[in-house]
């Protein structure tokens, strides 16, 4: 559902814990953000009759891009049917088996009924029990004398709570005078759904910044590196309406809001996958524009 998210208390590491939000949904899959304080990691899961597989994964995942329609690159099941006692699957050098479906686990959050999955390697062992309707309730990894564990202790809808996850926006416009460009720092939260693309392609759009027209739309976006390369639609040339001194400061506030947010040194401006050219300022397709911190 949109607008889950669960709060792990962390034990035996520093790193273990943190929250998960529900970042995408779309048919049977769902892309969740897990912060435990060092990264951000984005994981992918497929839901169908042959259980719960995560397909697709990116560490260092700041900037809420939608991952659900990449090339799925790998298949590890977290649960797999028939859900019932004995289910035993092999991935790499660990062996998965379901342990128990009536398990009676205690967390800071409650206590659940849970299908119970252990997964046995040479060196390691790793336990995570799942209750319906809630997702998973605890981890334990165990490896020698080493434990590390995840505890629910918050689960709930973040639009109802007030507790949707925020983030820290810097935007760039124009000053009325048309003489410089301005610089506002805001906090927006985020629902499910909403990339940070989006967001700040719609907020570009308020009557206090005018940076984009109504009619402009960021038909893709790709992230490599230290490069953003955004592709707009033809409309960002044609509702611009501005004389070259604006349109300057106007391409200096979309290459610094965006470059700034996405944490990339340098951004391309497309147009509908050609190069940009107004008549008062022409780039080539990929043409590189650095971003002024």
């Amino acid at each position: 559902a949109p607008n889950l998210y669960w709060i792990y208390e962390g034990v035996g590491n520093e790193y273990a814990g943190g929250r998960v939000d529900t970042e995408f949904i779309d048919k049977n899959r769902v892309q969740l953000s897990q912060d435990n304080g060092g990264t951000v990691l984005a994981r992918v899961f497929e839901i169908n009759e042959d259980g719960v597989k995560l397909i697709f994964s990116k560490e260092e995942s700041y900037y809420r891009i939608n991952y659900l329609n990449e090339i799925p690159e790998q298949g590890k099941f977290y649960l797999k049917a028939p859900l019932k006692v004995g289910t035993s699957w092999q991935e790499g050098e660990t062996t998965w088996t379901i342990e128990g479906i009536k398990e009676k686990i205690k967390v800071p959050a409650g206590e659940y009924i849970c299908i119970k999955v252990v997964g046995k390697s040479k060196d390691s062992t790793l336990e995570r029990y799942f209750a319906k309707g809630v997702g998973l309730v605890k981890q334990k990894f165990i490896a020698g004398e080493a434990v590390v564990e995840d505890n629910l202790s918050k689960f709930g809808d973040a639009e109802k709570e007030n507790n949707l996850p925020k983030k820290d926006l810097v935007i760039f416009y124009p000053s009325q005078n048309i003489d410089k460009v301005l610089k506002d720092e805001i906090n927006e939260t985020f629902k499910t759904g909403e990339s940070l693309a989006d967001k700040i392609t719609n907020i570009l759009k308020q009557d206090k910044y005018r940076v984009l027209s109504k009619d402009v739309k960021l038909l893709d976006l790709e992230r490599r590196d230290t490069v953003l390369r955004l592709n707009f639609s033809k409309d960002l040339i044609s509702g611009m309406n501005a004389g070259s001194s604006y349109e300057g400061l106007i391409l200096d506030s979309i290459v610094n809001t965006y470059g700034n947010n996405f944490g990339v040194e340098g951004v391309i401006i497309n147009i509908e996958g050609k190069g940009y050219e107004s008549g008062h300022f022409a780039f080539g397709k990929d043409e590189v524009l650095k971003v002024k911190q």
